[in-house]
This record gives C-alpha cells, sequence and structure tokens, in this order.
C-alpha cells in the first residue's frame, strides 16, 4: 500500500481511538511489516505498556481464510485470561473499517516444536464455544466443492473417498494456525490472528497446520512425516480425542488435495509464492 495512504490511515485512527480515550495523543506508532493482509501497527503507551492495532482491509477474505474483524474480537474476548490468545482491549466497526486493539504479546517467534502447537490447539479445542461464530462443516463432499469452486473443471482430480469416517466433534476453531501466528512466550505458545475462527470439526485446524504449502509459506519448511507423527500423538495425548485424529488421517488425501486447489487459485490471481508450493500439496497427498 503506499506509504502516504498508510500513514493517513494512522492518522485517522490515532484520532478515532484518542476520542475514544482508549489510545493517547502522545503513544508512539510504529507499522509492523511482516502480515499478508491487514495493517498492523505496534502502539508504544506513555506508562511503558504496547498495543497492537490492526485494521482490516475490507473484501479481502479468499475461499479457505476469512477475514473479520467481528469475529476476531469475539474470539479474543471468549479467550480473555485463557493465555492462548492476546488480551482483547477493544474493537470499532465504523464506515472506516473494522478496527481491533489488543495488547502486544512480547515472544519469540514458533521455534518448530509441534509437540508444543499440538497442546495449545488440544486446549483450544476443549474450550467452550463463543456465541455468534459462523458453523463449519466439513465432509468429504464439501471439501471437493470447495476445491472444484477454486479450480478449473478438470485441473486436478479429488482423491479416491475415504471408506469409513469417524464422526466429527464441533470445537472452538482459530482456521489459520500456521508458524507466522505462534508465538513462543513467557507464557508458553500462544496464537495470534484471529480473524477466521469458527465453530467446527478440529481435524480442519490440523490440517492447516501440516498443510506443507502453509508451513513453507509462513517461513519454515515442510514437516517431515516424524513429525507429523509426533504432533499428532502429542494431540491425541493432551485432548484424550483419538477420533478427531483418526478422522484427519482419513481426510488427509481431501485436505492436501483441496490445498492444491487453494493455492493454484492463488496463484492465478498473481501471487506466485502460491505456485511454488501448489506441488508440495500434490506430493503429501500421494504420500497421504
Amino acid at each position: 500500500m503506499d506509504e502516504n495512504l498508510t500513514r493517513s490511515k494512522r492518522d485517522h485512527l490515532r484520532r478515532i481511538w484518542s476520542d475514544a480515550s482508549v489510545i493517547p495523543d502522545s503513544a508512539d506508532w510504529s507499522l509492523l511489516t511482516g502480515g499478508r493482509t491487514n495493517l498492523i501497527w505496534r502502539v508504544d503507551m506513555p506508562d511503558g505498556s504496547s498495543l497492537v492495532c490492526k485494521l482490516f482491509r475490507p473484501n479481502t477474505a479468499t475461499p479457505l481464510f476469512a477475514n473479520d474483524g467481528t469475529r476476531e474480537a469475539l474470539a479474543l474476548r471468549a479467550l480473555a485470561g485463557s493465555y492462548i490468545a492476546p488480551e482483547l482491549v477493544a474493537f470499532q466497526d465504523s464506515t472506516f473499517g473494522e478496527t481491533v486493539i489488543y495488547r502486544h504479546i512480547d515472544g519469540l517467534p514458533w521455534g518448530g516444536d509441534v509437540v508444543t502447537v499440538a497442546r495449545v490447539m488440544a486446549r483450544l479445542h476443549a474450550r467452550g464455544l463463543p456465541e455468534g461464530l459462523p458453523e463449519q462443516t466439513v465432509t468429504p463432499n464439501s471439501l471437493i466443492a470447495d476445491g472444484h469452486n477454486m479450480a478449473p473443471s478438470g485441473l486436478i482430480l479429488p482423491p479416491t473417498l475415504p471408506q469409513s469416517l469417524p464422526d466429527a466433534r464441533r470445537a472452538f476453531l482459530h482456521g489459520d494456525i500456521v508458524p507466522g501466528n505462534l508465538l513462543d512466550t513467557s507464557d508458553g505458545l500462544q496464537l495470534i490472528d484471529w480473524q477466521c475462527p469458527s465453530i467446527g470439526d478440529p481435524s480442519a485446524d490440523i490440517a492447516i497446520f501440516l498443510s506443507p504449502a502453509m508451513q513453507v509459506l509462513y517461513g519454515h519448511r515442510a514437516l517431515s512425516s516424524t513429525e507429523i507423527d509426533l504432533f499428532l500423538s502429542a494431540y491425541q495425548v493432551e485432548s484424550g480425542d483419538s477420533q478427531t485424529v483418526a478422522r484427519y488421517r482419513a481426510l488427509a488425501p481431501l485436505y492436501h488435495w483441496r490445498m492444491a486447489t487453494y493455492c493454484l487459485w492463488k496463484s492465478t490471481r498473481g501471487d506466485r509464492d502460491y505456485a511454488r508450493v501448489a506441488t508440495l500439496e500434490l506430493d503429501a497427498l500421494e504420500q497421504a
């Protein structure tokens, strides 16, 4: 985005949140880089604390990932005090756009320990279901329909449908658990960027995290089969939910196929990063 336009948006937000008595005029705003969708600032307060201000860009949702400030606010409010997510400070939806303010978390990027991810994911999936979040249904037919809606007809074919499939349970989902949204903190691993939470099949969160395309796009590498098995074993131990692990394993080929079609969909819209990782999903599909 143009630097002058970004500065103008920051100044507008500064006035909005100063008038709302949330962020004083004397606070120091600095633009954060690394996000793929929204504008995010770190706001250093006069008392030494820090906040994060996220301005949502409209019409930036994709077929697999929502971008909804209202949903982020709902999720953060439901997770208050959990040490799973940042603490919500304020939310506003206006003609200027949706804006979420939350407390800045001091931490380091995820270091690659899949067990810690399995544990925080299981903790999230064990929490109560917050009101106001949309329901997400995952079936073999829905995964195939998603892929066909994204990829040109006949581009690639879905794998054979699973012969048997354990029932899904309903859980609180993050929707975008990728390396860039994981922070190692003094309070343990925490999840950020809650713009696409939902209620649904927990195997969907597992599939996003284990996706080789998502791992590589967010600065890591594709997980090895040993790491995948270690993650699933740790998730099962932490959650006591062998059914979700079995369901993920049965659906894994379809999850990889759908992610491959998503990467191709993104690449046809000019995102070259996605073009180079689509083959990773097809390779994982064959292995699965």
